[in-house]
């Protein structure tokens, strides 16, 4: 396995310097960098083709390939890898990995294929799944995504332009008087709109339009990745970071009614599309490393929200129970006003740590 791992090694090198230079706006090396790290991967996966006793290295390495063959638009060769890694008897999870990134780069090469002309200041937001078809979409299933893309976007600009995080209340006038977000006529398809993040007027400084829309794929191709760790150093700012998780597991797949969800923009030139096939329940719950003390107390609690105090220093709603019984639940920063509020008077589901009388949010959503 030696060989195999030093490939590995060199591969997930180059893939990293590859995502670097993406960030950089350097299509041509990140594409160039991209395909060495596939080349090496393939090189890696197939030492273990004809032995499909060893798993999970064997489907592993294939995935990885697959994964990186659509980093560079080779879904054909994906779509071969993906099949190799199936012949094999690859461990249930990564099966379904395997699934949802056959389903990716299908997307991918739908949304490559449609080539929708896209100006600065514009981000494609496109999705599929079983609440989806022909032009037509489950109401709540876009409407909802299309309000948090909206929250995520001002968020950004108020995180580039270097406001402290605002708990309540919206965007500053200014603010509000400069940016607007439009959007187009749904097309068919895996039904797509176009967001524009138009500019009114100036604010003091640079246009904030095309880094913030850069900014947001940036976080949601980490995230897409499962770099959380890379993503924080991204969001440094504890409220900021919570805000942006909360808000991306709401935009995120469900599995069942949306199974990917799209996002396309023009950074520096260059066309960038991502696919989302992480779902809403892989993505962890904002919240700071726990004890195992801690662990122990963690309770899922559910019940109508009737109040939602965002008054300092400490943010609670108030979660009552069909039989009467009420919980208070403490709200970390940067979660009350997008991520709670919005669910006023609705029956949720809270997962927290509870201390005392009082529970502490890790997640909310809405019951089923």
């Amino acid at each position: 396995m030696t060989e195999i791992t030093k490939l590995h090694d060199e591969a997930m090198d180059l893939a990293d310097r590859a995502f670097l230079a993406k960030r950089r706006g350097d299509g041509p090396q990140s594409r160039d960098l991209y395909a060495q790290a596939l080349a090496l991967e393939i090189k890696a996966a197939d030492l273990l083709r004809d032995q499909p006793s060893a798993e999970p290295s064997r489907s592993i390495l294939y995935r990885s390939a697959a994964s990186l063959a659509i980093d560079v638009e080779n879904f054909r060769l994906a779509d071969r890898l993906i099949a190799t890694a199936l012949s094999g008897e690859p461990p249930p999870e990564i099966e379904a990995e395997l699934h949802d990134l056959l389903t990716q780069a299908s997307f991918q090469r739908h949304l490559r294929e449609r080539r929708i002309e896209l100006q600065p200041g514009e981000l494609q937001l496109s999705i599929a799944g079983n609440a989806v078809g022909q032009g037509i979409a489950l109401s709540e299933v876009f409407v909802d995504r299309v309000k948090d893309i909206e929250r995520v976007l001002f968020r950004t600009l108020e995180r580039l332009l270097g406001c402290d995080f605002r708990e309540r209340g919206a965007p500053r006038r200014d603010m509000q008087e400069a940016y607007s977000l439009y959007v187009s006529t749904p097309r068919p398809g895996s039904f797509e709109v176009t967001l524009r993040l138009g500019r009114q007027m100036e604010l003091p400084g640079l246009d904030f339009s095309n880094q913030a829309i850069g900014e947001v794929m940036d976080c949601f191709t980490l995230l897409s990745q499962d770099r959380e760790d890379r993503l924080r150093e991204k969001i440094p700012q504890e409220p900021y970071y919570n805000n942006f998780i909360g808000l991306a597991k709401r935009i995120a797949p469900d599995g069942e009614r949306v199974s990917v969800v799209g996002l396309t923009s023009l950074i520096r030139g260059n066309r960038v599309n991502l696919a989302m096939v992480r779902k809403q329940k892989e993505i962890a719950p904002i919240t700071k490393i726990i004890t195992p003390a801690e662990e122990v107390g963690i309770v899922e609690v559910t019940g109508r929200l009737l109040l939602a105090d965002a008054r300092k220093p400490l943010g609670k709603i108030q979660l009552v129970e069909e039989s009467g019984l009420s919980h208070i639940v403490s709200v970390p920063e940067g979660m009350m006003n997008d991520i709670v509020r919005p669910l006023w008077d609705d029956l949720v589901t809270v997962t927290g740590i509870r201390k005392g009388k009082t529970v502490h949010l890790k997640e909310i959503v809405r019951a089923k």
